[in-house]
């Protein structure tokens, strides 16, 4: 099935999707790879499907500040659960790095990539690439979702489709 129907149950997605929503996807044929800022849908573990917005895909960088992530130059807050996954700095400074490194393998090994560490970490700019074939996906919604900054990288083969309509 090409396009498939989905009930959306949470409000990680809200101002663009709502819990009580209908969206239809539609599944990439391999025609073209998913695009930035896409809207998705994906299996995790549970094999549940999520919905989410792909804010960094391969190649793109992500350095992690204490109070915002900045993707390609452009920043997104979160909340105080990313300052309880790093290892603060010496300096308090909301403006100073955490210590990114910790976080930036957090990230992989929950992708199940921990072999790459060397190949995708910036150490020395408290950041990271986003590996081939990954995404990393956030809810609009930021303070009310589970994404990425939680369970690391999406890997393409997990994506069922792009979402193409919602009621």
């Amino acid at each position: 099935m090409f396009v498939k129907p989905y009930k959306v149950v949470s409000n990680s997605m809200k101002e663009v999707i709502s819990s009580g929503d209908l969206v239809y996807t539609i599944k990439n044929l391999g025609l073209s790879t998913y695009k930035r800022n896409d809207i998705l849908s994906f299996k995790k573990e549970t094999n549940i499907t999520f919905i989410k917005r792909a804010l960094a895909v391969s190649g793109d960088t992500i350095f992690f500040k204490n109070d915002f992530i900045q993707i390609n130059g452009s920043q997104i807050p979160h909340d105080s659960i990313f300052g309880m996954m790093v290892e603060e700095s010496a300096n308090t400074d909301s403006s100073e790095y955490y210590s990114a490194t910790a976080y930036s393998e957090y990230l992989l090994s929950r992708s199940g990539i921990k072999e790459l560490f060397g190949k995708y970490i910036l150490a020395e700019r408290n950041g990271l690439v986003v590996p081939v074939d990954y995404y990393f996906m956030v809810g609009d919604n930021y303070y009310e979702s589970m994404d990425s900054r939680f369970w690391g990288f999406i890997p393409e083969k997990d994506i069922t489709g792009k979402i193409i309509f919602i009621f």
